[in-house]
């Protein structure tokens, strides 16, 4: 993880030093725009995350001929709640803080076979104060390792975590964000014979100033044969923003454009 973690000196960030003094003593510094917040996917990079190292000192592998008839009954047996990012300072570690989707009975996600190649994505966070200036900048990656089966049967998901990569905030913001799977979510969307496990992974975020806290999550939909969608109005205002940029950007070639 610290490989790929780059983090600003803790309480200044890139764009810190165009703050002055006349900004800091304005409210609007200290506001974020709700309407400013977005969340945009980076490009993929090839690099997996290995599978969670954890020790299989206590495991009792004749467990697994008991949860025959009972693969579509599936389980988190790992985190339910961990912290990403605490006051602008990565805490996750990929190797212990995680979830699973496996079948009732499994004590260990080594009991399955026939696991894929760690699948990753990336994302940028970000948001704006009253002035129109970046204060926030989060990037992180979505973990999740995929068809996991029993005999070739079912599809299970484990590894799944949101990695912090890079921590840029203006002075006088603390970013907080938390990821949590509620067992709510947990589901199969295959069938009883085959099931496809399914979960809801929320990243809830806090960010904090001296006048105000907002708070407010996304949501990522993680099934066990690899598909993943994002949910919620972050997404959305980045594709809305990226759509306009393409209108724009083809008016503009439009009209700067020609014709004998």
């Amino acid at each position: 993880m610290k490989k790929l973690l780059v983090l600003t000196a803790a309480m200044t960030a890139v764009f810190a030093g165009r703050v002055s003094a006349q900004d800091v003593n304005d409210p609007r510094y200290f506001s974020v725009d709700p309407d400013s917040i977005m969340i945009q996917k980076l490009p993929a990079t090839q690099a997996g995350a290995a599978l969670p190292a954890q020790s299989r000192d206590g495991l009792d592998f004749g467990q697994v001929n008991q949860v025959i008839g009972t693969l579509d009954n599936i389980v988190n047996l790992m985190d339910k709640v961990w912290t990403i990012i605490q006051k602008n300072q990565p805490v996750v570690n990929i190797s212990t803080n995680y979830a699973n989707a496996v079948p009732y009975g499994m004590s260990h996600w080594s009991q399955l076979q026939g696991w894929s190649r760690p699948a990753t994505a990336n994302y940028s966070f970000s948001m704006k104060n009253g002035f129109g200036m970046n204060v926030v900048k989060v990037s992180y990656q979505v973990h999740y390792t995929y068809n996991g089966n029993y005999k070739g049967k079912g599809k299970f998901l484990t590894g799944v975590t949101v990695e912090p990569l890079n921590v840029e905030t203006a002075w006088g913001y603390n970013v907080n964000l938390v990821s949590e799977v509620p067992d709510s979510t947990i589901a199969n969307v295959g069938t009883s014979d085959d099931p496809i496990a399914a979960m809801q992974v929320k990243l809830k975020w806090n960010v904090h100033t001296a006048v105000k806290d907002i708070t407010s999550e996304a949501i990522y939909y993680v099934r066990g044969d690899g598909q993943m969608e994002e949910m919620g109005s972050p997404f959305d205002k980045a594709a809305e923003a990226a759509g306009k940029a393409r209108v724009d950007a083809a008016t503009a070639s439009i009209t700067g454009s020609t014709f004998d």
